[in-house]
């Protein structure tokens, strides 16, 4: 009894020495890139974002910071209180955001290993599962790619959000592991639904979980149960779900998202964003397989779009690429479980964001837990790999792989521990993305600490030009080039003007566009000196591309009044403003008496009358 006993405090202890290993070393990796600053959608919807900046003692801040992601503040509550809270203790130093999300993927990677030495178990490894689970996790941990969301502050949403999914998975694992061995599994199956609900509290991706556990009955579980009816219940279960899914894909998302209306804010339809992504997961997988951070530019703003499977032809290869491997993993999934449930695990990652919603093309963030998978597929391919002499050259295979690629995650959370660096690279590595220029010229200026005279200004200006050159560019270089000369007090050059009105007309409007143009205004309202007739007719071009909140034609409207001093485009920029309050109740009500408080009596009795003549309840 006593050698049984020594034998489990043993493990025991061996288990917590792997987990603090475990987490030594991430924490070793990630450590030099807590000196980086905020980049990109950081800016808006944190830096930007004052409902998000709670102050020392003011817990119930905290609320309106967790409601501050969109109008309705119905999304994300729980990644954004945590920003809040990152407010709270630090203010805007970067140091502490980053932290906190170094912290989560900490948390994330204890979570990993604990899955894999289920799933591991669950695949008939008894041998060496221990260290092969630790070393998936640390794989998992410190490969260059996971760099880019760990340390991309805003990034938070997506690793906090795979926090509550991976405690769901291993709650779904040993509940249905109980189920099929007759023990009592509700507990266990129950306690996934409140999971679910705080992952989403942290980012939509949460949606996900059933197409990871249908994977997992698909391979691993088999829709196993002690009884013939609970076999029958799982199959035919998620047999239904399937099904459902299907139906609401082909009958409702499909065909609303098809729609030009809702791609207006793209330079791609929803086809031509399918058929790219055919060459966008190849992409990713080799950035998986071959972590080379020279192929890990973070902007992929430049990326050619597919009109069609053989333009480019690397969109056909790509797809049979992909073909291939879902013919295997079907194929195989009873004679190796365990690569066919990393290859689904894979595709399932990307089944919204490879989808036909108009995101982005291209972010590394959406590997996060895809990495995962590709790393399970490897594992059962290698311990497959038959060798003669023992297992001892395999391991120092391992070994170096680990070491290699810990050394490369290094490397690149350095280079993002630093600014300057950072931007430096990433203009580098990919010289015809405009964001790249972009964060690079914004640098600069920075850098040159609002003097005119610094080379560091003519530096950006520089890289301002050079980022309007490029194919892919918005109105950020020339919201910038104009920005920086009128808040000196230097000449305007006519033709920043003239290029962006141009850009207005002729490229989609993004919710970058938007953030630039209210950027401008916003500047002007702060008293920067600007030429408020090209201004005004920006806005005008804008409203003819794109449908905004009503408050966005009044902040407009307001302009137009107190500047232009234009009150015929003043009562049109409000009637615009009535017009787009139909789905917000009140509103009109609230314009009003803001108009009427500011004493604009005219203009408020205009709205309402407006209001009544459209039908528009106010």
């Amino acid at each position: 009894m006593r050698l049984v006993w020594s034998r489990v405090v043993a493990a025991r202890g061996a288990g917590w020495v792997a987990l603090l290993g475990l987490v030594a070393l991430t924490l070793l990796v990630y450590w030099p890139g807590l000196g980086g600053s905020f980049l990109f959608d950081d800016f808006p919807a944190l830096v930007s974002n004052s409902r998000v900046h709670v102050q020392a003692g003011d817990w119930p801040a905290l609320w309106r910071a967790a409601t501050s992601f969109d109008p309705g503040g119905t999304g994300r509550q729980l990644a954004m209180a945590s920003f809040g809270l990152n407010h709270m203790l630090g203010g805007l130093d970067p140091w502490g955001w980053k932290l906190g999300g170094v912290l989560v993927h900490l948390l994330n990677v204890v979570l990993v290993y604990l899955l894999c030495m289920r799933l591991l178990g669950l695949a008939g490894v008894r041998e060496w599962l221990r260290p092969a689970a630790w070393t998936i996790a640390l794989l998992w941990a410190v490969h260059p790619l996971q760099v880019s969301t760990v340390l991309y502050v805003v990034q938070r949403m997506e690793t906090l959000s795979l926090t509550f999914v991976l405690l769901a998975l291993l709650a779904y694992l040993r509940g249905r592991r109980a189920q099929m061995d007759g023990s009592r599994a509700w507990p266990w199956l129950l306690a996934c639904v409140p999971l679910l609900l705080l992952a989403l509290g942290s980012k939509e991706t949460a949606l996900l979980f059933p197409a990871y556990t249908l994977a997992l009955e698909l391979t691993l579980l088999g829709f196993g149960g002690a009884t013939l009816n609970q076999r029958r219940f799982w199959r035919w279960g998620y047999a239904l779900g399937v099904g459902s899914a299907l139906v609401l894909f082909v009958c409702v998302v499909v065909p609303y998202y098809a729609t030009p209306e809702v791609y207006a804010i793209r330079d791609f339809s929803a086809l031509e964003r399918v058929l790219t992504q055919l060459r966008v997961l190849p992409l990713y997988l080799g950035q998986m397989l071959f972590p080379n951070s020279a192929w890990m530019t973070f902007y992929y703003d430049d990326l050619a779009v597919s009109h069609s499977l053989l333009s480019p032809l690397s969109t056909l290869w790509g797809g049979l690429l992909l073909a291939a491997l879902l013919v295997l993993a079907t194929a195989l999934r009873h004679r190796a479980p365990l690569f066919s449930l990393g290859v689904l695990w894979f595709f399932a990652a990307h089944l919204i964001t490879s989808n036909v919603i108009p995101l982005e093309l291209v972010f590394e963030h959406r590997n996060y837990f895809a990495l995962l998978g590709v790393l399970l597929a490897l594992a059962d391919l290698v311990r497959r790999i038959p060798v003669r002499d023992g297992p001892a050259i395999k391991m120092a295979a391992i070994a170096g792989l680990v070491l290699i690629v810990g050394f490369l995650g290094m490397v690149r959370s350095a280079i993002w521990g630093d600014g300057l660096l950072l931007s430096t690279e990433l203009a580098a590595i990919n010289p015809q993305s405009s964001r790249a220029a972009h964060e690079l010229g914004m640098r600069y200026y920075e850098m040159a600490d609002g003097s005119a005279n610094s080379p560091f200004f003519s530096f950006a200006a520089a890289e301002f030009e050079r980022e309007s050159s490029l194919p892919t560019a918005s109105i950020l270089a020339e919201q910038s080039l104009i920005l920086m000369h009128a808040g000196r007090g230097l000449a305007v050059d006519p033709k920043w003007w003239s290029r962006l009105h141009w850009r207005l007309r002729e490229r989609p409007v993004t919710p970058e566009t938007t953030a630039a143009m209210f950027g401008l205004l916003g500047n002007r309202l702060k008293g920067v000196e600007l030429d408020d007739a090209a201004l005004g007719d920006a806005f005008l071009l804008m409203f003819d591309k794109v449908v905004l909140p009503p408050y966005s034609y009044l902040q407009v409207a307001a302009h137009a009044r107190d500047y232009r001093h234009d009150q015929a485009l003043e009562y049109r920029l409000l009637t615009m403003a009535v017009e787009q309050s139909t789905d917000h109740p009140g509103y009109v009500a609230h314009m009003a008496d803001g108009l009427r408080n500011e004493g604009h009596v005219q203009q408020a009795d205009f709205v309402l009358a407006k209001a009544k003549a459209l039908g528009v309840r106010p």
